[in-house]
């Protein structure tokens, strides 16, 4: 049988050539998506250690997901409204509003709000603050694909369709951060918090898409086999 196999996949080159390439693509597909799950399970440890260590000022060097706190001026004559945020199945704004410390510029993640009936009526975020101390978790957001020009509206608040904050800065005379400083629970004007997710895919998940490849790989090669023994 073992002859008569060999002997058989060769007289079917291009259905071997087929289902060897993809089972070994599917396998180490399979391997790939296993180093993501490790590599995300090592930073989402990283993450937890950081989010119940006490806050420290911020400075360039700070890590991304660390607590930290900074004092000076909430801008709140010009602050951004985030589009298309979805919290339990309702869209909605995150609220960006520019915070100015030491010569320097950051935004400031106040939370979410509930988009209005129309998408002219915009929600009321103004407010007024004094010089104050601000907690919260640094996170710098994740690269985007930008299609089209019209990624802003042209009256305060505008509405972006980014959250990148080198982007964001265009819109003002000042250098912005690349980080994103998002307001802890019960701090001042915060509206609705979103718990933090350093990850859209958990470990969890890139373990069961592992599992998918490698059963794929399985089925693949299975059928191969039966079909070269029928044969």
């Amino acid at each position: 049988m073992k002859f008569l196999t060999i002997k058989l996949i060769k007289h079917n080159k291009a259905l071997s050539l087929f289902s060897i390439f993809f089972t070994l693509l599917f396998i180490s597909l399979g391997f790939w998506q296993i180093e993501r799950a490790e590599s995300k399970a090592l930073k989402m440890k990283a993450f937890n250690e950081m989010q119940k260590s006490p806050p420290i000022a911020l400075k360039d060097l700070s890590a991304a997901w660390s607590r930290v706190f900074v004092e000076g001026f909430y801008d709140s004559s010009r602050q951004v409204l985030i589009d298309n945020q979805i919290n339990d199945g309702q869209v909605g704004y995150k609220i960006y509003t520019p915070f100015y410390f030491d010569d320097k510029a950051i935004f400031v993640d106040r939370g979410w709000i509930p988009r209005g009936k129309t998408r002219s009526e915009l929600p009321d975020i103004d407010f007024q603050s004094d010089r104050l101390r601000i907690v919260g978790s640094l996170l710098k957001p994740e690269k985007e694909v930008l299609a089209g020009d019209d990624i802003f509206t042209k009256n305060w608040p505008i509405v972006s369709q980014t959250k990148l904050p080198n982007i964001i800065g265009t819109k003002f005379n000042k250098d912005f951060s690349d980080s994103v400083i998002v307001l802890e629970p019960g701090s001042y004007f915060l509206e609705e918090y979103i718990p933090l997710q350093p990850f859209v895919i958990s470990p969890t998940k890139h373990y069961g898409y592992a599992l998918q490849w490698f059963t794929m790989s399985i089925v693949l090669f299975s059928m191969f086999i039966y079909a070269v023994n029928k044969e």
